[in-house]
């Protein structure tokens, strides 16, 4: 048997990707991609001609592990993860990252492996690389449902064959066909991110799990089919469930060498920084000039968290002003950041409404951490300020019928409502959304900020029509 050439494509559906921009317009895409926070659907195919392999696949997802299935379609054990690199530099307000992740197939047979990954919501991909032993695979663009039907096609006929795909825009499903015993595969993933702004801290979250979602609507009697797996079933609101809900691994149930991810970054914010920090990981950090290089103290980490990292500029009065240079197939770009001073300030009243999820999952220390949060918030308030707290489970209740002003009366009514919120019930999140929008907080004047703030540990699959 002679070689195929080897293709990967990627879906178009939705698609704002590129592999190879022209010189004059490859890197504007990129920068102005990134910071429009595009969401990807994305299909990717590498194809590469192996010895033949006929097998039906109906695997089982895990998130952040990488199983096998048989010739009969039965899930077997998981590969070994070799290792998990996130090498993250940042100029600005832009994060450019290369996640690397490798397996390995430790069983004495040809395998096909599926992988559940999570990335920022607001990534913007622009490459994709596969490697199976010493073939390395660039991608290319096609349809989804295409590129599903070729994927199919190449694994029935015995060739490598790996898919990519977007189910959400923080929830990727890699699968690859026809690995050989005790060969390792690796995937290279290239993406760029906006980073976080506010209240003069930068802020950049490296997603390394992913949360279980809730399926609102009525359960349908349609199966899911040999392309999807999961532990939900398709709803009248969630009509993709299965392909959206990974089995999750327990912390105490992986190997000490799986599931484990090494993090790197650079930190060229442009302009003096006072302080680096974490509120999930401790840091080692060093310095060179402006420039802050920053990863978890310790080494390795395990993949039970996103990792967190904060960054805060010297404070000054006046606003302050970087620029950054890049130079990319022989064209220069420029991008310019200005930060705002401490003076000036002014702070006007609000409308601030809380909304708190009390379902079921949140019992135990989930619960109280939002309580706690939810106290907090109230301390904030000010006697110009008006406020409320929603609390949704399977139904949604409010402390007042409409934004009260934080007088001392109103503020103690509050903090014994919270006190005694409990989690219970379900997760439906619409009805919430909805009251907690209702009106438009104007006042005579009109210079009212009208704030939502929305706490909760859980997601949802139905994000699109609670977005409508």
């Amino acid at each position: 048997c002679s070689h195929k050439d080897s293709l990967m494509i990627i879906s178009s559906s939705l698609l704002r990707l590129y592999s190879r921009p022209s010189a004059n317009s490859g890197q504007r895409i990129r920068l102005k991609r990134c910071l429009e926070g595009i969401s990807l659907w994305l299909a990717v195919m590498l194809m590469l001609f192996v010895h033949p392999l006929y097998a039906e696949a109906n695997e089982t997802d895990n998130v952040g592990q990488f199983h096998f299935v048989d010739g009969q379609g039965q899930w077997q054990e998981p590969a070994l993860v070799l290792e998990s690199d996130f090498d993250v530099r940042i100029s600005g307000l832009i994060a450019d990252s290369r996640l690397l992740r490798r397996f390995r197939n430790t069983s004495d047979r040809w395998r096909e492996g599926v992988f559940v990954f999570p990335l920022p919501e607001k990534a913007s991909v622009y490459g994709l690389t596969m490697k199976v032993g010493e073939r390395t695979i660039e991608g290319k663009v096609q349809p989804k449902e295409t590129a599903r039907r070729t994927y199919e096609k190449a694994k029935q006929a015995g060739q490598h064959a790996a898919n990519v795909e977007q189910q959400r825009p923080n929830l990727f499903t890699a699968r690859v066909a026809n690995i050989p015993p005790g060969e390792t595969v690796s995937v290279e993933l290239k993406y760029q991110q906006p980073v976080q702004y506010q209240a003069g801290v930068f802020e950049l979250t490296v997603p390394t799990t992913l949360t279980p979602r809730y399926m609102p609507g009525k359960a349908l009697s349609a199966a899911p089919d040999q392309w999807q797996g999961g532990w939900a079933v398709p709803t009248t609101e969630v009509p993709d469930a299965v392909a959206i809900s990974p089995f999750t691994v327990n912390p105490g149930d992986v190997a000490d060498d799986s599931h484990r991810a090494v993090i790197n970054l650079v930190i060229d914010s442009g302009l003096p920084l006072e302080s680096v920090s974490s509120p999930s990981h401790r840091l080692a950090t060093s310095q060179d000039g402006q420039t802050f290089s920053v990863r978890p103290d310790g080494g390795e980490i395990l993949m039970d968290r996103d990792f967190v990292v904060r960054w805060r500029p010297v404070a000054g009065q006046e606003p302050s002003a970087a620029v950054f240079h890049q130079s990319w197939e022989g064209e220069d770009y420029l991008m310019a950041m200005l930060v705002p001073g401490e003076s000036g300030a002014m702070a006007l009243p609000r409308d601030l409404v809380f909304v708190i999820d009390t379902s079921g999952s949140m019992a135990g220390e989930s619960i109280r951490q939002a309580r706690d949060a939810l106290q907090a918030g109230l301390g904030t308030l000010t006697p110009r300020d008006r406020f409320n707290v929603i609390q949704f489970n399977s139904q949604t209740h409010s402390l007042f019928m409409q934004p009260e002003v934080a007088t001392g009366n109103n503020l103690a009514r509050a903090r014994q409502y919270v006190d005694r919120l409990r989690a219970d019930g379900g997760t439906e999140m619409a009805p919430a959304l909805s009251r907690a929008l209702e009106g438009g907080g104007e006042t005579e004047d009109g210079a009212r900020v009208r704030q939502v703030i929305f706490i909760t540990d859980g997601a949802v699959g139905n994000e699109a029509a609670l977005f409508r």
